[in-house]
């Protein structure tokens, strides 16, 4: 079984990227699925909870995701205390996944998650395609897309590595940029030529 790792910053479009390799047959392993299966566990959702001491969790004691992105993407602090959590987590679930999904006779799985590089899952990936697109076309689509207004945009395009940051985070293993300003079309001759490349 092939790994295929799948990253990029907010509103580039790993997701539609993800659909692409989808229809290509890849098996699609979602972190962002990942973390809502471990902030829907009651366990789980106490562990963040203590974390911080405004109110996170909803009425059924699951996180509320909205209530802390609001919190954590505009503190850097928070931030990273949470991802001391959450990564070691998703990372252990995501490999329990990709034993099923290889004992299920899966070819290709693509891994898609904003902070694979960050969190250190891109080492286990065959190679790994970095979704990007221009400043404004981010801003834009996050204004668009998400409802979010511009400093609530511009707030959560601050956390972002630069990509000299990503090429070292990804090394040793192969980095390829998948640019996303155009139409949904190039964006899926693009996929369909790296598709064909890392295949062969």
């Amino acid at each position: 079984m092939r790994i295929l790792g799948l990253t990029g910053d907010i509103a580039c479009g790993k997701s539609s990227v993800a659909r692409l390799l989808a229809a290509k047959g890849a098996a699609i392993l979602d972190a962002d699925l990942l973390v809502r299966e471990l902030y829907a566990d009651p366990d789980f959702a106490s562990q963040v909870a203590a974390l911080f001491a405004a109110p996170v969790r909803n009425e059924n004691g699951e996180i509320d995701r909205a209530r802390l992105g609001a919190l954590v993407f505009e503190d850097e602090e928070k931030l990273r205390r949470l991802e001391r959590l959450v990564h070691p987590a998703v990372a252990a679930l995501r490999s329990e996944k990709l034993r099923a999904l290889e004992a299920a006779g899966a070819e290709v799985v693509a891994v898609e998650a904003v902070k694979l590089l960050e969190s250190g899952q891109g080492a286990n990936c065959d190679e790994i395609w970095c979704v990007v697109c221009a400043p404004e076309v981010q801003l834009r689509r996050l204004m668009e897309n998400r409802g979010l207004s511009e400093s609530e945009a511009r707030a959560r395009l601050q956390n972002q590595p630069t990509r000299e940051a990503k090429i070292a985070l990804a090394r040793p293993t192969p980095l390829w940029w998948i640019e996303n300003n155009g139409t949904m079309d190039e964006l899926a001759a693009q996929v369909a030529r790296h598709w064909t490349r890392f295949l062969a």
